[in-house]
């Protein structure tokens, strides 16, 4: 077998985002409406048959070096779980910002795992296949279905799909990425309600999908001030992305030259 092949790998934003209780694997149950975005990275593949299995990861960031990255992580898992023995060499070209909270890891962990599978006919089903991913990272899962849009809760395996929505969304990027795990170590430690997030998912002005990180990742002025442009204005996942949805008139003579603005579109 040799083959090479272009995949897309895509983000996702969160619209509105509850943390709940600590689990007693480490890990926290959530309530998050997941929604996948059109900005993308562009994956490259070459997969040859091989006696044992060699992952080759290449591409325009420095911190993908060898063994660093979710994507070998996902393939190696995938070669041990099938028995499957190959040589998979990756080039990728980033543009989902890294630490962003828009899940660009877990995209490509979660895209590399579905290429495999269907490359060599599916030998895992796909509950398999969401139980492998899972094992590697808990946005995976989403990822893995293929939904446009889902509600998310348990840990990140209770997926199910919702009509996804349709827009712009406008993305603002700060210089600097929010670590994980300090976040949720700041929000285990902070006084919040664990109500449920609305059985519906709709955009309209004012409407109320509250991201509880918010509760501890203070917004800066220059959100405090731009978010009223916006039906809908919110961090995604953990930071330090935030986004707008429903933008109600232009706001492009408010800058902040240490925040990046991207235009893309829900899908």
């Amino acid at each position: 077998m040799a083959m090479q092949e272009k995949i897309r790998s895509y983000a996702k934003i969160n619209i509105g985002l509850k943390v709940l209780d600590k689990r007693e694997d480490g890990f926290h149950n959530i309530d998050s409406y997941f929604h996948l975005i059109d900005l993308h990275d562009d994956i490259y593949l070459d997969l040859k048959d091989s006696s044992e299995t060699v992952i080759s990861i290449d591409g325009n960031k420095d911190y993908l070096d060898r063994g660093k990255d979710i994507m070998e992580k996902a393939a190696l898992a995938f070669s041990k779980k099938t028995g499957i023995s190959f040589t998979l060499l990756i080039n990728i070209e980033k543009h989902i910002p890294s630490k962003a909270g828009l899940g660009g890891g877990s995209s490509n962990g979660s895209s590399i795992l579905k290429y495999l599978n269907e490359r060599f006919c599916n030998p895992l089903s796909m509950d398999e296949l969401l139980d492998l991913s899972l094992s590697i990272g808990s946005d995976l899962p989403f990822f893995i279905t293929g939904f446009s849009a889902a509600r998310v809760k348990g840990r990140g395996e209770v997926v199910k799909e919702v009509p996804s929505l349709k827009g712009d969304v406008d993305l603002f990027v700060p210089s600097f990425s929010q670590d994980t795990k300090d976040a949720y170590y700041k929000l285990d430690n902070s006084v919040r309600s664990f109500a449920p997030l609305s059985d519906a998912l709709e955009i309209y002005d004012g409407c109320s999908y509250d991201n509880d990180f918010e509760l501890v990742v203070k917004r800066s002025p220059y959100f405090e001030k731009i978010c009223q442009y916006y039906d809908y204005f919110s961090l995604s996942g953990s930071g330090s992305t935030y986004f707008g949805l429903g933008k109600k008139s232009f706001i492009d003579n408010i800058i902040d030259i240490n925040v990046n603005r991207t235009y893309t579109k829900l899908i």
